[in-house]
């Protein structure tokens, strides 16, 4: 067995190595990223992505890596700024967003987290035991694990120190595959060694009593005022739990912004404490105000923006931020601030043409955590934004100088690692504990390979050699140190190439991809990923995805991006739940319905099925031709055509006439959500015809009931005329008529996407009938399941797994439910059975491809495009010099050749496969035109899926060998893919038309 093939089959569908999932792993909150973009080469995409859900998995993934020499890297919510959770070398990494369970052992009051759980979460789960958390990182949805690693100062560290500080025992998984547990100076091994010397699982973190938290500001006018104040926090010894200061431009922003209560222009120290202590911390803040000029006025602490973690997310809304923060002494503040003002520019004046501002935390041994933030003043994906990174370098200088450390060391700053690791919380200190000495012995003892996160803390040796770079380039950039702007503008910029290439597959959503701030926000608010907690399903996720797809094609001179990964990075249900708490004020949703419809456009139109569903006395006598009431059962009922024929029989009990409108019918809905407008009305057309001088459209299918009462009624006007029937889903018409009496039974009611706008009226109908009623939200996916890949089966799976029986307003969605095992039935089955009418059993005459069929379809795709590229092999090379013009005007060169390509490559794949489907005709009793069909839509779902870059690495290496005179490889490459997605719908009609003559 391969490692790919040991991890598959040790964690199942956990396991992952597609695109989608490696390249939403490689980013984090700073920008590791750019760098790569700029031409230092850093292997950030991990080869594997694993979620483990046991400490077993974890040891066994372990044991497996240490098999094959493989790296390993722990993920948590990637909200760190130095690289520390994104790999440096490839290889395995671990996303615990599955590890996340949380037992609070009041009595100690300890939680015992898992590495994967939030500080958040714990935080709620201490609360409702009367118990709260001493400190977290200012990250508040960041992971346990990934605090504990960092070793991170955040929110109450004025009290309580460190997160070290705040740890009973951490259980590690080493580099020898064996589980320990760490207690007292143990404890070393684990915290701030940032993934290098093992992978936590589990971990004890302190509890106190819970308590109301008050908050007071003291606004200062002058740093001199505001620094005289700190001082005088540490002499008085004030009581308080949390002390920020906030600089003047971070304090006017947060206050314009977000509505933070702090006064513009002015330092702002806002000091939380429990209300007990009011009589203690109040009298002294007064007094504190008086003496050095202060006003005092009420403050807040509940809002995200509270937290450090927030600030750099709400500055980063401005433009890509540089970031750096440190330790010093107090005394040593405005010596540091004077520094960064010689180089940086103004202090409180943070703009893209220069200066700074700063945000400050106490930490309770006259320590401060010093955030400083300048911004960069050109796009992230210009080819010099390395000039503009190199000010991290510097400011990382500046907090050495005047005895310093660093927070965090990542892959930036290893030279300042024993710095760091000694600038230590208050239980290492009094343990006599030598942390770096610690650390750097047992990596060296026991991960002499260096597999554990390789390429953060310490000098890389053997592996992630690439991270030495930054340091070299950087002190390159600053070499110029007065003069950045000026060399800046002479360096040759522009977009990078990757970035151009990225867009052309996603275009909006990858310039939208660059505004993201990392922040985690949409994580929190996201049902789909609570539903799968998996990466490229958060918002977060997706563009990282773009991030990732930028550095690979940085890093491997050509990437393909298929229509199903774009698929799977969009095919979420888009409630607009995260659009409501970006601070980036990103339209997500938007994005990522306009990102879909690029998938759903490209998705075969399948021949019309008219279903005999009328074909008993009980289900003809409802329909009446001449009825102003339509039912509308509608082609997308065809995966489940026992819905329609159980609507029929209620109906026919209540003695109800409708005009049936059966399963050939098409609403036009796949035409409206992909942007096929022209199609769209069309369809509309016709269906208004249909329609005319009917009353009511009454809908089985969610998707026809939003395409009827939604587009129809926006593009009404685009074609002269109005639609004036009502529509109402059968399930209500249903509910406002029958008779039942619910008795108190529970139901677990999923709410498709498309069904939000009437399920609250349901439910409401569905309690005054005594039914109690949960309602479970989240897409199965199953209307668009061709373009989701696998997110419809996960998504069927999650809801299923998590409440047991479902009631589905979706009969789509019952139908995916039941093919994943899943007991489901529709409300209209549920009803009926209420009123004695036994749901239908309804079997479709269908054809499916067998796998054999699908693999020799595949592979013969496969091998007919590289043989159809190698036949133009010569004249290809005889263009390959105007590749130096740029990838626009080499693929007008090439555009015909490609055009030909397709269009025979079409033509000799429905050669190969006319005789199978004769063959298959005649030994079946299915019509040859749905043989037809599923040839057509599984050459659809084979392109979609394949990733073209590798199809074509062998034409590249035979043009190579072809080609005497210097060219550009990338572009070449570049637009061979590009052009071979633009016209690969001309393989699917070439095709479709070949097989439409036998």
């Amino acid at each position: 067995m391969s490692l790919a093939d040991e991890l598959k089959d040790l964690l199942k569908d956990n396991f992952h190595d597609e695109l989608v999932e490696r390249l939403s792993h490689s980013a984090d909150m700073g920008f590791v990223p750019e760098l790569v973009w700029s031409g230092i080469k850093i292997n950030i995409i991990p080869d594997y992505v694993v979620y483990p859900k046991s400490v077993e998995d974890v040891i066994n993934i372990v044991k497996i890596a240490l098999k094959y020499k493989v790296p390993l890297v722990p993920y948590g919510r990637g909200t760190n700024r130095y690289g520390n959770a994104i790999p440096a070398d490839g290889g395995i990494l671990l996303d615990f967003s599955k590890m996340t369970n949380v037992t609070i052992d009041e009595g100690n009051k300890v939680a015992i987290v898992e590495p994967g759980a939030t500080w958040k979460l714990v935080d709620i789960y201490a609360q409702q035991k009367g118990l709260q958390l001493r400190t977290f990182p200012s990250s508040y949805d960041s992971t346990v694990g990934g605090g504990i690693a960092s070793d991170s100062l955040g929110i109450g560290s004025y009290e309580y120190g460190f997160i070290s500080d705040n740890v009973t025992f951490v259980e590690l998984v080493n580099p020898k595959g064996e589980i320990v547990r760490l207690e007292g100076k143990d404890l070393a091994i684990a915290c701030g060694a940032e993934g290098t010397t093992g992978i936590i699982v589990k971990a004890g973190i302190k509890l106190r009593n819970f308590s109301p938290t008050e908050a007071m500001v003291i606004s200062f006018e002058s740093l001199d005022q505001m620094v005289k104040a700190v001082g005088e926090f540490y002499r008085e010894v004030i009581p308080a739990w949390h002390v920020q200061v906030r600089g003047p431009y971070i304090s006017t922003y947060m206050a314009e912004k977000y509505k933070a209560p702090l006064e513009p222009q002015k330092w702002n120290m806002i000091i939380l404490y429990p209300s007990p202590r009011s009589p203690l911390v109040e009298p002294k803040i007064y007094k504190i105000a008086q003496s050095y000029g202060g006003k005092v006025f009420e403050g807040e602490w509940t809002g995200w923006w509270s937290f450090n973690h927030g600030v750099a997310a709400a500055l980063r809304t401005q433009g890509l931020l540089i970031h750096q923060h440190g330790l010093i002494h107090y005394t040593k503040l405005v010596e540091l601030l004077n520094n960064l003002e010689k180089t940086l520019g103004k202090l409180g004046d943070l703009s893209p043409d220069g200066g700074f501002d700063v945000d400050i935390a106490l930490e309770r041994r006259e320590i401060l955590l010093v955030n400083s933030f300048t911004q960069v003043s050109i796009s992230p994906v210009d080819k010099k934004i390395l000039y503009d990174l190199a000010k991290n370098t510097l400011m990382m200088e500046e907090y050495i100088k005047v005895g310093g450390s660093l927070l965090s060391i990542g892959i930036f700053a290893h030279k300042y690692a024993k710095n760091r690791l000694n600038n230590t919380s208050k239980t290492f200190s009094d343990l006599g504990v030598d942390r770096y000495e610690t650390i750097r012995k047992y990596k060296e003892e026991t991960d002499p390979e260096e597999l554990f996160n390789p390429g953060k803390l310490f000098d890389p040796k053997n592996r992630a050699k690439g991270v030495l770079e930054i340091p070299k380039r950087q002190q390159e950039a600053l070499s110029f140190r007065f003069a950045i702007g000026f060399v800046k503008r002479l360096s040759p910029g522009g977009e990078v190439e990757g970035f151009k290439h990225v867009r052309r597959y996603l275009e909006d959503f990858a310039d939208y991809s660059l505004m993201c701030i990392d922040c985690a926000m949409c994580v929190t608010v996201c049902p789909q990923y609570r539903l799968i907690p998996q990466w490229p399903y958060a918002p977060k996720g997706m563009f990282d995805f773009v991030k990732g797809a930028i550095a690979y094609y940085e890093l491997q001179g050509s990437i393909d991006i298929p229509d199903s990964v774009i698929a799977e990075i969009s095919g979420c249900h888009k409630c607009g739940l995260c659009d409501g708490v970006c601070p980036a004020r990103i339209p997500i949703s938007t994005l990522l319905i306009k990102l879909n419809s690029l998938v759903a456009k490209k998705i075969p139109e399948e021949p019309a099925v008219e279903l005999s569903i009328l074909s008993d006395q009980e289900t003809a006598s409802v329909n009446d031709p001449n009825s102003q009431y339509i039912l509308w059962v509608g082609k997308n009922i065809l995966t489940n055509p026992s819905v329609a024929i159980t609507a029929l029989k209620i109906l026919n009990k209540m003695g109800l006439k409708v005009k049936v409108v059966g399963t050939s019918a098409d609403s036009g809905f796949l035409d409206y959500i992909s942007g096929n407008g022209n199609r769209f009305l069309e369809k509309m057309k016709q269906n208004l015809n249909l329609a005319n001088n009917a009353l009511e459209i009454i809908t089985i299918t969610p998707e026809d009931y939003r395409t009827f009462s939604t587009a129809y009624k926006d593009y009404s006007k685009l074609i002269g005329s109005e639609s004036y029937f009502e529509v109402v889903p059968l399930e209500l018409r249903l509910l406002k008529s029958i008779v039942i009496e619910g008795g108190g039974e529970n139901i677990n009611l999923h709410v498709a996407c498309f069904s939000s706008e009437y399920a609250d009226e349901i439910i409401r109908r569905l309690n005054e009938k005594g039914f109690k009623v949960k309602k479970v939200e989240g897409c199965s996916g199953a209307i668009l399941e061709k373009s989701v890949g696998k997110r419809a089966d996960l998504m069927a799976r999650a809801i299923g797994e998590r409440y047991g029986k479902i009631v589905t307003l979706c009969p789509l969605a019952a139908a995916k439910f039941r093919s994943v095992g899943i007991d489901a039935i529709t409300l209209i089955e549920f009803l009926a059975q209420k009123i004695g009418i036994q749901a239908a059993q309804y079997k479709v005459s269908s054809f499916q491809l067998d796998e054999n069929a699908k693999e020799y379809l595949r592979n013969e795709l496969l091998s007919s495009i590289l043989s159809s590229l190698n036949s133009q092999v010569s004249i290809i090379a005889d263009t390959v010099t105007f590749s130096t013009s740029g990838i626009d005007e080499y693929k007008k060169i090439i555009e015909p050749i490609i055009v030909e390509i397709v269009e025979n490559i079409g033509k000799s794949m429905a050669k190969k496969v006319s005789n199978a489907i004769s063959q298959k005709a005649s030994e079946s009793s299915v019509d040859k035109a749905i043989i037809v069909a599923e040839y057509v839509k599984e050459m659809s779902n084979i392109l979609s899926t394949v990733e073209l870059d590798k199809v074509i690495q062998p034409f590249m290496s035979v043009l190579k060998s072809k080609v005497t005179e210097e060219y550009d490889e990338k572009v070449v490459s570049s637009a061979i893919l590009q052009l071979l997605r633009e016209y690969g719908e001309k393989i699917k009609s070439a095709f479709a038309s070949e097989l439409s003559k036998i």
